[in-house]
């Protein structure tokens, strides 16, 4: 094999080099203003220094959870659907905060988004009860859910930063 007909991927190999770098160059100057946290992105990013082994959801919520659950999903669905590897199969790596959306848009099957959204965070809070998630003194708000992922590894990540 010549040089030459190693020139392009030696041009490519440079570029790919030097777009990184001129990324970092230009990412000085003067950092952007902030405006003060909301109460609801303060608590979010309280449940994420806190870490999820802290817990997410409270006790009373996954309880009240399991009884929604019971009465409004069971017919439909068996609770193995969202324990362990069958659950994590489909919702590994999944936003909690999307699949709360799902389930409030799409579930009861008969009926999408006649429950209360009280009622859907409660079956969420269930669902991470199930999954050996630690409960917390709080309830799970639609807040919090929308930084977290759901992970076999015991604890949900909350904004991608590993437990």
């Amino acid at each position: 094999m010549s040089l030459r007909s190693n020139a392009p991927l030696a041009g490519f190999l440079v570029l790919t080099l030097l777009i990184p770098l001129s990324a970092c160059a230009s990412a000085g100057g003067d950092p952007e203003p902030t405006t003060p946290p909301t109460s609801t992105e303060a608590a979010a990013r309280e449940a994420t220094a806190s870490g999820a082994s802290d817990g997410v959801y409270s006790a009373a919520q996954a309880e009240q959870g399991e009884q929604v659950y019971r009465s409004m999903c069971g017919e439909c669905h068996f609770t193995r659907e969202f324990r362990g590897s069958d659950f994590f199969f489909n919702y590994e790596g999944t936003s909690v905060g999307g699949f709360l959306e799902l389930i409030a848009e799409t579930m009861p099957e008969d009926d999408p988004g006649s429950l209360a959204m009280d009622q859907y965070l409660a079956v969420t809070a269930y669902i991470l009860q199930l999954n050996e998630y630690p409960a917390g003194a709080g309830p799970l708000t639609a807040e919090v859910a929308s930084g977290m992922t759901f992970e076999r590894v015991g604890t949900p990540r909350l904004d991608g930063a590993h437990p």
